[in-house]
């Protein structure tokens, strides 16, 4: 008989929700029906924000309506709450499912294997699922907790971090399962990194939790056999290689088979979570599937044609770094391709399902692994505002939008140049690229201030007059900031950049002489000023020569 502590629909408050009361934790049900009045999800960190949409929120949403095309997905967008009727269908999807949602049932808990066994009995301190907390070899000697007494956790969290391991976990060999198979020597090799662990996330956020989950809706009709998981009969020991049968199978996927092992608080209170047993899982066969939760590279191939990867976030860079690619609406115009739910984003500003100074937000997250996959190296997130109208080719606030951030980031490569420059007019070398601290770094985070909030008033779908005089008060303040920057450096240069260094190389077999000095380094780093703000400094064409 189900326990009904751990019932995920009405029982256990497991997903973190922003209210008018401040975050707090409901049940699943309450999630959904009442999510018009909720501001967003709190995840436990940026990662988690994708899980608990993919893994839950979208797939009940759309598994329960039937599936959603343009027009039920503009419907959705402007009623900004779920209607009468469809309160009623979500109500008994999750009524027919209520045992399915069940993480405490002993013959199927939700999202594990049940009866999953290493041998001998082994099994592992929960935080295995935790990515940003030391688990084995890695534990620090003088951490406060040994790793046979890990940190109990409740049935909700240790819910949440279960579905974070399916779709974030490590490469790393796993122990295997008793009655696995396709064991080898006791362990399971060439596993793969979750099916997240491989794209760099990009999640749209709404005005309100109920916007969120809609526009994290992919659009298009149900393809045969796709089910979410809860749909499914139980996963045991065993795992395959296959494809995806559609977003619902895909969204929900077992990559890791796992089982949670609760046990009572050690007082009068709730069960608790320390130990889980965690085994291989099914793997994705072939290429990426399609997936609507990334931006794509396209590159050609001459016996393939146009072959698509998934694009990955760079460390050190933020979201409005990679601001083009999101609004890559036209492939065959870049050698990449925005997500699919920002395509259906642009579909509806065309045509005006979606209002241009709707107050969208691109959530980009991924994860850097290391040592073939088998840790986690770093943890990449950001937010940053998305004006709608940048979707459309048509408005002029598309083209301001991609050059502010080509701007910032230029004026950051003009302050590298500056500062080699000058280090060589002293005798030295510059470090390598991507070696060392960089000063456009330093002024890249200045200017990042000023971007995200150009970006956040071009949200409110500006005049191209006022669009004008907000790209000019972009311009100035960052001018201000580089010239700043520059000052900073060349106050600490010596006398002997004034006179220089002439370094001669050969190029080809040809000496080529070149001079340094403080000089002719701040002559190139105003031209570069000059070049990059457009609106400051017109660029005015060459006189045209009078006809004879």
């Amino acid at each position: 008989m189900s326990d009904p502590s751990g019932c995920l629909v009405d029982h256990l408050d497991w997903l973190p929700v922003a209210g008018p009361d401040g975050p707090r934790e409901v049940p699943l049900r309450e999630t959904l029906l009442e999510a018009h009045t909720f501001t967003g999800l709190v995840p436990d960190m940026p990662t988690m924000l994708p899980v608990l949409l993919r893994q839950i929120l979208v797939p009940v949403v759309l598994d329960a309506l039937g599936g959603v095309d343009a027009e039920a997905w503009a419907r959705l967008m402007d009623t900004g709450a779920f209607t009468t009727e469809q309160r009623e269908t979500i109500n008994r999807y999750l009524d027919e499912r209520v045992d399915r949602f069940n993480v405490l049932d002993a013959t199927a808990p939700f999202g594990q294997a049940p009866g999953l066994a290493h041998p001998g009995g082994k099994v592992h301190p929960v935080t295995v699922l935790m990515p940003h907390v030391a688990t084995g070899n890695n534990t620090p000697l003088w951490d406060a907790r040994l790793v046979s007494d890990p940190v109990p956790l409740s049935v909700g969290a240790a819910t949440r971090w279960m579905l974070h391991a399916q779709c974030w976990d490590t490469a790393a060999i796993k122990t295997a399962a008793v009655g696995d198979p396709q064991v080898k020597a006791g362990k399971t090799t060439g596993n793969r990194t979750g099916p997240l662990g491989r794209l760099g996330v990009v999640t749209l956020l709404g005005r309100t939790l109920f916007d969120t989950i809609v526009l994290n809706l992919p659009q298009g009709g149900r393809t045969a056999g796709d089910r979410p998981q809860w749909d499914r009969p139980p996963v045991d020991q065993t795992w395959s290689t296959r494809t995806p049968t559609g977003p619902l199978d895909l969204f929900t996927w077992q990559g890791r088979r796992i089982r949670l092992v609760p046990e009572p608080s050690s007082t009068v209170g709730p069960t608790q979570v320390r130990w889980v047993v965690l085994s291989a899982g099914d793997r994705i066969d072939g290429p990426q599937p399609e997936d609507p939760h990334t931006c794509w590279t396209i590159k050609k191939d001459k016996t393939k044609g146009s072959v698509r990867y998934p694009r990955r976030h760079l460390p050190g860079l933020t979201g409005w770094q990679g601001l083009d690619s999101l609004l890559t609406i036209d492939r065959d115009t870049a050698g990449y391709e925005t997500s699919g739910l920002l395509m259906q984003a642009a579909s509806a500003t065309l045509a005006d399902d979606l209002a241009s100074d709707y107050p969208l937000r691109a959530a980009t997250c991924g994860m850097v692994y290391g040592t073939q996959d088998a840790i986690v190296s770093d943890v990449l997130s950001d937010e940053v505002p998305l004006p709608v109208g940048a979707l459309r080719s048509d408005l002029a606030v598309r083209g301001s939008v991609i050059l502010v951030c080509e701007q910032a980031q230029a004026l950051a490569r003009a302050v590298d140049h500056l500062a080699a420059n000058l280090l060589r007019a002293v005798g030295g070398e510059p470090p390598a690229r991507g070696k060392g601290q960089q000063p456009g770094t330093k002024l890249l985070h200045t200017l990042d201030a000023l971007v995200r909030r150009f970006l956040t008033g071009c949200q409110g779908n500006p005049s191209d007059d006022r669009l004008d005089q907000a790209h000019t008060a972009f311009e100035t303040l960052a001018e201000r900031a580089a010239r700043s920057a520059a000052d900073e450096l060349l106050h600490r240069l010596p006398g002997t950049a004034f006179t220089g260094r002439t370094v001669t190389k050969k190029d080809r077999g040809k000496p080529i002489t070149t001079t340094y000095r403080q000089a002719s380094a701040e002559r190139f780093f105003n031209a570069a000023v000059r070049k990059t703000l457009t609106h400051l400094y017109p660029q005015t064409p060459p006189p045209e020569e009078n006809a004879a």
